[in-house]
């Protein structure tokens, strides 16, 4: 090798040795922390919060606040976190008894707010409750963490100039469901009779029914116009199409299964029909499968005449 070539490498094997470091730090660093949890505003007074399961919604007036649902109990300290620096928080109101629903009660209550809920949803909150879609037994919650005022029809809550209007739409997702709206801000809260892009859950364990499930919507639609933001249990926030859509999607599937039902087939021979196909593309592919709302249909609906 000349001396020209004995200096080139000579050249590059230095440049190897002082990259090398930097390569390997960088290597070695760690990955960046996850954002904060925090509330995202969406109209003016309102945010909401992604939690691991459904989405809350936080309304502020000039000195309080209330939470519509209050996620998981293992999102408390993340939910607590967000909550800093808002309004303090007057009231906490539950959408219906699920756990993902209700779990951050215990510890909202802690800070001195008053959950509120449908009486119906109380007493699945105060026992041990089946919950029949999972085939399990929830247990009731701890007293601190139910619900202290109850409701057993539509009512009012006012924070200063925020007022929320609660709606119970009987037999839907389950029996004790309250829509939550905010009429000076064009929102509203669905819970779990709004499952955005997807089949929904209906509870028929705990009084859920299709045809009450297709009347909450009805009163969603009636509610709401092109401009209303309309937050879903389950899905992103959404507006009035996209409530059409899921109404029109289940009086679809509430057809076709009453249909195999009034033609004698059992539940067992219904599933096997696979009612639903040409939907399961579009709404069957997350977490609620096609067998799910085809069997929870088929139990809602009357015995066949």
């Amino acid at each position: 090798m000349n001396l020209r070539a004995i200096a080139i490498a000579a050249g590059l094997a230095g440049s190897f040795l002082l990259i090398s470091p930097a390569i390997a730090a960088q290597a070695t660093a760690s990955p960046p922390a996850p954002p904060a949890p925090a509330f995202v505003e969406f109209a003016p007074g309102l945010s909401v919060f992604k939690g691991p399961a459904t989405t809350v919604l936080l309304a502020e007036s000039a000195d309080a606040a209330l939470l519509v649902d209050s996620e998981l109990g293992k999102t408390a300290p993340a939910l607590q976190q967000a909550l800093q620096g808002h309004k303090p928080l007057r009231y906490v109101v539950n959408t219906h008894w699920h756990l993902d629903h209700v779990g951050g009660n215990e510890a909202l209550a802690g800070r001195g707010a008053s959950v509120v809920a449908h009486e119906n949803a109380y007493r699945r909150m105060a026992q041990d409750t089946c919950l029949k879609h999972l085939d399990r037994m929830m247990p009731a919650l701890p007293p601190a963490g139910r619900p202290s005022v109850t409701v057993l029809g539509d009512a009012r809550l006012r924070l200063g100039e925020l007022e929320a209007r609660l709606i119970h739409v009987p037999a839907a997702h389950t029996d004790g469901d309250l829509l939550v709206h905010f009429p000076a801000a064009n929102v509203l809260h669905m819970g779990d009779c709004f499952f955005n892009g997807l089949y929904p859950i209906i509870d028929t364990g705990t009084g859920g029914t299709v045809d009450g499930l297709i009347a909450a919507l009805d009163r969603g639609l009636a509610l709401s116009d092109a401009r209303t933001r309309i937050v879903a249990g389950h899905g992103p926030v959404g507006g009035r199409a996209d409530l059409k859509k899921a109404r029109d999607m289940l009086i679809e599937v509430r057809d076709r299964v009453a249909r195999l039902k009034r033609a004698g087939k059992t539940r067992e021979q219904t599933l096997a029909a696979a009612p639903t196909r040409e939907l399961d593309a579009i709404w069957g592919q997350d977490w609620v499968k096609p067998a799910q709302i085809v069997g929870s249909v088929y139990d809602s609906l009357p015995a066949r005449p």
